[in-house]
Parts: structure tokens; C-alpha cells; sequence
């Protein structure tokens, strides 16, 4: 992104000094001193304003955004997407217009300092406005910015590269979902659940991402094992005399079929969180609080057809059909959502005049004990600038409840999304 407006730095100021006459000696000799000549310039020089200086302190110098910008290495990137949203039904409370934004500076040490492999990233996030989907009382949320508001850091992280980057290690403030139990397909969805299996409880992602440790092996081409530690304590309490942990562990494979080689992946893991839940059964047999929970999940994405490219330039576009799956499952005894299953189809550049245009089909489905929500997306995604894209998006949704089928309602959605 184009960085902010330099700001010149200010011209120091300069301090003269009285100093006291010395009283001349009376047998002194007479020195003679020789004053170097003045070279004048033919180049005109601005004039130095005077300021005020603090005794004892050295003048501040403003710092030079455009030139930090332009370092080998330093990147910028902001965001700021905002969602208008309006329901029928007994979703007319989901009416809502909230913005989510973040600002983010990414480090190459490799380009800054010789530093092979290493890169540290900082981020701030905010968001503000009304959280439609807590307002409508959602099991899944329809907008994936819905929150309530909040400014603060988001993903502030060290990642370390080595051996020709069969061994990653990130540490830091880590959102899971940025290595874990992501659809690459789905990622366009507005619904929450697209992106992450809503059985996978008390996860540390968005708004509240947590400090973390992850570690990511590739032994061999197309087969990565990664494993993520993280702290849990804003998911659940410790237990008495335990901690609060969130842990993960993932297998992705990937492939290519076919002379085209469509692309393919499929992701398997397993999470485990340490603390202390209430039980969502009220049974005799069952415990008020019981101490962790855990579950399965598997994500699949593969590219069913692609086209030519749009022009003979490099990275041109090229007209896709792909696919998603996502299935989990978790304790049933601690979890309200405790099997999930989800996918969709997205369609990109069908249209020769339009080939970055993307038209996405989905659905998601939660379940808990006596209930179940059922989503059924469908959106259209637009750039319009290069900066600039707008999104159109309709949810439809059903709830089963006490082995009754209920049409709840539906949600139109409208979103800008400003990146640079």
C-alpha cells in the first residue's frame, strides 16, 4: 500500500550562548588569527526557523513514513470492510451496518538485514457498529466481522523459516484460523461457520486471538504436519490446579489432478481445550462442570474445472469452478454445537468482461442435542477499483427444534471492502 504523507523533518534550531569577557593579561602579546574565507553558494538554501529548545535535551526529528515505506522488506496493508445487513421474518433483528479495519506491517529480515527466513508481523483491528448476529441471536454468525466493538492488537507474531521451508515456527499472538481448519474455498463466504467449523469450541480467533506457539513440518513435497499451542484462558477458566490450554493438531495433503492439474486438499485434525466448561446437559448422571473438551474436523477443497488464462500476461486470471467440504464433530456433553458439516461451490471469471468476478453457492449446518441450524448462502463479489470490491450476500435459515422444521427467516447483506 502507499504509505502515509512524508513529514519533513524539522530544522534544528540553533542556541547562542554570552559568554563572559576575560580579563586581558597586561603582558600579552597581540595574536593574529586567521578567519577563513566565506564560500558563497550559487545553490539557494532555505532559511532555518527558529524553535524553542529544552536545556539539556537534543531536538526530536519527525520520522519519515514514505521512506520506511519504501525499505526493501517493510510492507504495509490495511483493510476496512463494511457490512450493511437487513432480515425478514424472525431475522428482522439482524438488521445492522458495522465496519471492521485493520492496519498491518509485515517485516522481512532476509531483505532488511541479511536475516534468512525470519519475519515478524503486527497488526491492529477494529471494529465498531452493531453485532447483527448477536442481536438476532445467530448459533451461527451470518457476518464473520460481527462483534461486539472493540479496538486492540490483532496477530502480532515471529515466524522462522529453515530448511528450504520444510520447518516453520511461529510464536506470538496468533489467530488459529490463519494454519488451522481453513477451507481455501470458502474463504469468500460472509457466514462465519465458512470458515471454521463452529465445532471446534472456545477457539482463539477472531476478535480475541491469543498468545501461541505453532510449528509446521513438510518431511516430504505436499504433506504438511502442523501442531498449535495456545493459550485458553478466554475461552474457559482453569480447572483447580490445571491450566488452560487450547491445542491443535493438523495433517494437509495436496495434489494436482489431470493434464490441467486442478489443484486439490484435504486437511484432518484434531483439537483439545483444557478448561473448565459447563456441561450442556442438566442430567443426574452428568457433572455441572466438567474439565476440557475436544474434537475432530476435516476440510476438502478441490478444483473441479479451469479454463485459459483470460490474456497471455503472467498470473493472468482464469475461469474456475471449485469446491469445499467441512465436517466435525465434538464432546456433546460440553459443547452446544457438537457436529457440524458445511461446503459450497464458488465460480471465478466465467464472464470474459468480468474474469474477477467470483458467484459462490454454500451451506452450513449445526447440530446439538435437541436442535439444529441450517444456513443456505448464496453471494456475488465485484471489484469494481483496484482498491475496491462490493459484495452482495442472501443467507436463508432454518431451526429444528423439539423435532419440529422452522423457517426462521432471511438476511440481505451488503459489503465494501477498501484494501491497499
Amino acid at each position: 500500500m502507499s504509505a502515509a504523507a512524508a513529514v519533513a523533518p524539522s530544522s534544528p534550531a540553533q542556541q547562542t550562548e554570552a559568554v563572559a569577557p576575560t580579563p586581558a593579561a597586561s603582558a600579552a602579546p597581540a595574536v593574529s588569527v586567521a578567519v577563513a574565507p566565506t564560500v558563497t553558494s550559487t545553490t539557494p538554501v532555505a532559511e532555518a526557523t527558529p524553535g524553542p529548545i529544552s536545556a539539556g535535551r537534543p531536538a526530536r526529528t519527525s520520522l519519515d513514513w514514505r521512506a520506511l515505506a519504501s525499505m526493501p522488506g517493510v510492507t504495509f496493508s490495511a483493510e476496512e470492510i463494511t457490512d450493511a445487513s437487513s432480515g425478514t421474518g424472525a431475522m428482522s433483528s439482524a438488521h445492522a451496518l458495522r465496519t471492521h479495519s485493520d492496519f498491518a506491517v509485515t517485516l522481512d529480515f532476509e531483505k532488511l538485514m541479511g536475516w534468512s527466513g525470519l519475519t515478524v508481523y503486527a497488526q491492529h483491528k477494529t471494529k465498531t457498529g452493531r453485532n447483527g448476529s448477536g442481536e438476532a441471536s445467530f448459533v451461527q454468525n451470518y457476518s464473520n466481522i460481527d462483534a461486539d466493538n472493540f479496538r486492540s492488537l490483532g496477530e502480532v507474531f515471529v515466524e522462522q523459516r529453515a530448511f528450504d521451508d520444510r520447518l516453520r515456527v511461529k510464536v506470538g499472538r496468533i489467530d488459529f484460523n490463519s494454519e488451522f481448519a481453513g477451507t481455501d474455498n470458502g474463504g469468500g463466504f460472509l457466514n462465519a461457520s465458512m470458515g471454521y467449523s463452529p465445532s471446534i469450541w472456545a477457539a482463539p480467533t477472531y476478535p480475541l486471538p491469543s498468545n501461541g506457539l505453532n510449528v509446521f513440518v513438510t518431511p516430504r513435497e505436499h504433506l504438511t504436519l502442523a501442531v498449535g499451542v495456545f493459550d485458553g484462558l478466554d475461552g474457559a477458566p482453569a480447572a483447580p490446579g490445571h491450566s488452560s490450554q487450547f491445542q491443535i493438531a493438523q495433517a494437509n495433503q495436496t495434489w494436482s489432478l489431470g493434464s490441467r492439474a486442478l489443484p486439490g486438499r484435504v486437511g484432518v485434525g484434531y483439537f483439545r481445550h483444557t478448561g473448565l466448561f459447563l456441561a450442556s446437559s442438566d442430567a443426574d448422571d452428568v457433572e455441572p462442570h466438567l474439565p476440557g473438551t475436544h474434537g475432530l474436523y476435516g476440510t476438502l477443497d478441490q478444483t473441479l474445472w479451469q479454463g485459459a488464462p483470460r490474456s497471455s500476461e503472467d498470473g493472468a486470471a482464469r475461469p474456475s469452478i471449485a469446491a469445499f467440504v467441512q465436517l466435525g464433530n465434538s464432546d456433546r456433553n460440553v459443547q452446544a454445537v457438537n457436529a457440524h458439516s458445511g461446503g459450497g461451490l464458488t465460480f471465478s471469471g466465467l464472464w470474459a468482461r468480468r474474469s474477477s468476478d467470483v458467484f459462490g453457492l454454500g451451506f452450513t449446518n449445526a447440530s446439538w442435542q435437541g436442535g439444529g441450524e441450517l444456513i443456505s448462502e448464496m453471494y456475488y463479489q465485484l471489484p469494481v477499483l483496484s482498491h475496491l470490491s462490493l459484495m452482495g450476500d442472501w443467507q436463508a435459515v432454518r431451526r429444528s427444534e423439539a423435532g419440529a422444521n422452522r423457517w426462521m427467516g432471511s438476511v440481505l447483506s451488503m459489503r465494501t471492502i477498501v484494501s491497499f
